[in-house]
């Protein structure tokens, strides 16, 4: 049995070695920056920058986990899993399906993050073997809780105001 687990861990380093050796990137970063029409009430342009690092498991699928600022009527710094899918094999230009989803945090003390969502499709035109420049055309879900005051002569008070930013994205960014 321990002849058995031994070649079992000798063989895994091998096919690992062995595939180290190979051209083959297994990771990549990626860095964004965009803005979007929004389509909520209040209305905010945002603009949104992001990093994300990606494992790529082959060819056309891609996982990862990403963060960066959004920009609405209060900072926000979104942190969310990736996943991109390659619609055909790595080429010049290749389209793909990106989703990403998680959750934010706000930098105001009387705001809070909630749930980010944000799918999209794109285009990788590759500039090198390394660098590629991605655009993206897609979703973003982005909500928010922020306390509010209201005052006049006769009424003061503060109450919390749930916020839903749905809007459409442009992004512009490089793979490298």
């Amino acid at each position: 049995m321990k002849k058995v687990i031994l070649t079992a861990i000798l063989l895994s380093f091998i096919m690992v070695y062995a595939n180290g050796q190979t051209d083959k990137r297994h990771f990549s970063y990626t860095a964004y920056a965009g803005t979007g029409i929004s389509m909520s009430q209040p209305s905010r342009t945002p603009f949104t920058g992001q990093l994300i690092a990606h494992y790529h498991i082959n060819q056309r699928f891609v996982i990862g986990a990403g963060s960066g600022l959004s920009v609405y009527e209060k900072l926000l710094i979104p942190l969310y899993a990736s996943a991109q899918f390659n619609i055909i094999k790595p080429r010049k230009l290749t389209p793909y399906l990106e989703c990403n989803i998680g959750g934010s945090f706000a930098t105001s003390k009387k705001a809070n993050g909630g749930f980010y969502l944000s799918p999209s499709v794109g285009a990788q035109f590759s500039i090198s073997r390394k660098l590629k420049m991605n655009f993206t055309l897609g979703y973003e879900l982005q909500e928010l809780e922020r306390l509010k005051k209201y005052t006049d002569q006769y009424f003061h008070t503060e109450f919390k105001e749930e916020l839903s930013h749905h809007s459409i994205t442009l992004k512009i960014g490089l793979t490298y």
